[in-house]
């Protein structure tokens, strides 16, 4: 197959090669500022998917003298009247297109050497003589061209001014896409539009658009997945106080070290999704856990901990009431000594004694082991989520930074599915990656964290 030849053209500043950006998911290709004529040259990539070339792109330099171009043509009389593309190319070959057109002519050689032609309009602009006189010239090149309509995002804008204008020109099929905030699935549009025009290419553009619906696909099942992992890595992180460790000032010193572990572990995940994105680290702005989720509580006086072994909670035994509490109250308020407690457990009168039975052991010596809040995590679930939307429905042509926030996807009943979900993890302390040393990637974390992610689909589709 042959490459679909595709030039990018517009006026000055209407978001081409941001646009490009988007559309290529590098957001390093060319230069992006503020200032007129950022893009002086024409500057060719290729797409290529599964060693076949399928588009060559061709980023232009803005246009910015239209009219005078336009009044320039309708002077020229060289018999090419009813031949557009013989009219430009002896425009070319003329003094004029070397000294006060330079920037024009070159786009017009590059409309006459490609296929087709996205032409972007920034909406937030008027429909103005200048962009209909450019519009004029481009169509003497007798390509065909798709409007791109950019920015459609902001507001005020004036779309439904340039739809009508463009269809005024017979420019009916359009596109709106945003290079900041493109529309989910935007590329397979644009390459169903681009087919309406050029037939020819439309097995080319099949590929493009299947190709880029599988990488948006998978993109976003891997970002579950890391954030699946990165929720198994909390839930399984445990430490244990012993000694000295429980007097007050060192136990705000270790807190304070545990809370960091975990700020570092978020960062790490954020930092994974950016790649899996295609975005630098400065694009995000990553906040502080907040003051509220710095809580950690003892699992071994958890509620459910107490209904695992069938001890209802209504005998006064909640979570958190019973931290820093003895074994008579993890027995139910019974008056039982810590012996005849030790023997009940040996006598299997409850359950799950290799988990627990060590814990309570080490909590009658004196020693308290401490997990991270329900509140943590479903603050790091809801802030990733977030970011997972923000990071999806962003275009490589932005230039602000994303100000992570929690996603208002998730429903109460799905979070506390979750930590249902996580529940083995909460057992498990080599399944944290946490815990250098003695991290274990078993099977079994595995299929906790598939598990994990599972029901973050079902979340992100509630």
């Amino acid at each position: 197959m042959e490459p679909l030849k595709l030039a990018v053209v517009g006026h000055t500043n209407t978001g081409k090669t941001s646009l490009l950006r988007t559309i290529l998911h590098d957001s390093d290709f060319g230069e992006v500022a503020s200032r007129p004529s950022t893009t002086r040259d024409v500057i060719r990539t290729d797409v290529v998917i599964e060693r076949q070339m399928l588009l060559q792109l061709f980023d232009t330099p803005g246009l910015e003298a239209g009219t005078d171009l336009y009044e320039q043509l309708n002077r020229t009389d060289d018999g090419h009247r009813h031949d557009g593309p013989a009219h430009i190319q002896a425009f070319l070959q003329s003094p004029e297109a070397a000294t006060d057109f330079d920037q024009e002519a070159k786009v017009l050689r590059q409309m006459l050497q490609v296929d087709a032609a996205l032409y972007v309009v920034d909406v937030r602009d008027p429909v103005l003589p200048k962009f209909q006189d450019e519009l004029a010239v481009l169509t003497r090149c007798g390509k065909p061209i798709l409007p791109v309509l950019n920015f459609v995002a902001q507001q005020p804008n004036h779309r439904s001014a340039w739809q009508q204008a463009l269809s005024n020109i017979n420019l009916h099929v359009q596109i709106e896409f945003d290079a900041v905030t493109p529309p989910i699935r935007g590329e397979v549009t644009l390459c169903e539009r681009l087919a309406a025009l050029l037939p020819a290419f439309q097995p080319q553009l099949e590929a493009f658009a299947n190709a880029r619906e599988e990488q948006r696909l998978q993109r976003w099942r891997t970002a579950l997945h890391q954030l699946a992992e990165l929720l198994v890595d909390v839930a399984a992180y445990h430490y244990c106080l012993r000694g000295h460790e429980l007097e007050d000032e060192h136990q705000q010193f270790i807190l304070k070290q545990l809370q960091a572990s975990v700020k570092r572990r978020e960062e790490q995940c954020v930092q994974e999704l950016l790649a899996l994105y295609a975005f630098e680290r400065t694009a995000v702005e990553l906040p502080q856990l907040h003051a509220q989720t710095g809580q950690w509580r003892n699992d071994l006086f958890a509620a459910h901990t107490f209904a695992e072994f069938g001890i209802k909670t209504g005998l006064g035994v909640g979570s958190g009431a019973a931290v820093g509490a003895g074994v008579d109250v993890l027995v139910g308020g019974l008056s039982l000594g810590a012996g005849t407690a030790i023997g009940a457990v040996i006598g299997g009168v409850w359950q799950g004694w290799n988990h627990y039975g060590r814990r309570l052991l080490g909590h009658l010596r004196g020693e308290r082991e401490l997990i991270v809040n329900d509140q943590v995590v479903h603050v790091l679930c809801l802030r990733q989520l977030g970011l997972i939307e923000r990071l999806a429905q962003r275009g490589h042509g932005a230039q602000s930074i994303v100000q992570v926030q929690e996603t208002s996807k998730p429903r109460q009943q799905w979070l506390e599915k979750l930590l249902k979900v996580l529940s083995p993890a909460r057992k498990q302390r080599h399944w944290s990656s946490m815990h250098n040393n003695q991290f274990v990637d078993s099977k079994e974390r595995q299929q906790c964290v598939e598990q994990v992610r599972k029901h973050l689909e079902e979340i992100w589709s509630a």
